[in-house]
């Protein structure tokens, strides 16, 4: 019995360390590391805010954090890769279901390290900054385009993300 209890106690204590590393340490972690401040992109082909004005009479429906080519793009939160692909706006692109119906969205990536149906916890990488879909015009500043949805409806992630 005592043995029986030993081997419980040591995989419940294993279970709960395993469980740590996928907990959120904050609500929304920036996905690019910033030494000061969040850079949003702002050029003479558009701005990246959220909401901004976009051709057809469009909005846009996340933000585009400044980032050079091939910086690390992070996880905001622990979540599941729901899909990675390229789409001609979007470029080379990861998507990431979370709980209580979020859905995360990191598009322009120049490499995409992650796989669908990949478990992944706040703070991985899941890829590198780029230039791919429409923001690949050499004079658009490289960037990260990042939506935050509930329930499939985009939100402005600006006001959400822990950073500087």
């Amino acid at each position: 019995m005592k043995k029986f209890l030993f081997v419980f106690l040591f995989v419940f204590l294993l279970f709960i360390i395993a469980t740590l590393h996928f907990l959120d340490k904050v609500y929304f972690l920036c996905p690019i590391d910033y030494k000061n401040y969040i850079i949003i992109r702002s050029d003479e082909f558009g701005k990246g805010e959220f909401g901004a004005r976009r051709s057809g009479g469009r909005r846009h429906a996340g933000i585009d954090l400044c980032a050079s080519v091939g910086a690390d793009v992070r996880a905001v939160r622990f979540g599941r890769v729901a899909d990675v692909g390229f789409h001609k706006g979007l470029g080379n692109y990861v998507e990431l279901s979370h709980s209580s119906n979020l859905t995360t969205i990191y598009g322009h990536l120049h490499q995409i390290l992650v796989g669908s149906g990949q478990w992944v916890p706040q703070g991985k990488i899941i890829g590198r900054a780029g230039k791919t879909g429409n923001a690949n015009h050499p004079q658009i500043i490289p960037h990260l385009h990042f939506e935050i949805r509930k329930n499939n409806v985009a939100i402005d992630p600006l006001g959400l993300l822990e950073g500087k």
